[in-house]
């Protein structure tokens, strides 16, 4: 996978920007989407920062220390319905920060 930023360039040009979705949700909410993940999506990449890590996890793990409240943040990269997304978990009390963005094709 490529990286590429954008450029005033892209913006002329009217190239769309990635959409951004925020949400706040509670742990149930979140545990789910972990479980819907595993079974539903193609997991590419997953990234757990705690106080002890900040480095590349199975899906599991990274469930396993949400709900553990051992997790900083956590970003997943995966494919649903031909689409490339990348959810950023924040845990918090009493809701988690879930900011959702699709990745535009060539990233």
């Amino acid at each position: 996978m490529t990286t590429k930023k954008l450029s005033l360039e892209d913006l002329e040009n009217n190239v769309p920007l990635p959409e951004i979705l925020q949400a706040e949700w509670a742990k149930d909410q979140v545990l789910q989407l972990f479980a819907d993940l595993a079974v539903g999506a193609n997991v590419q990449h997953v990234q757990l920062k705690s106080a002890t890590t900040d480095a590349t996890v199975p899906l599991a793990t990274a469930e396993a220390a949400f709900a553990a409240d051992e997790a900083h943040a956590i970003q997943v990269r995966y494919v649903f319905e031909g689409e490339m997304w990348c959810d950023t978990i924040m845990p918090g009390n009493p809701t988690t920060k879930i900011i959702r963005n699709r990745v535009p094709n060539g990233c």
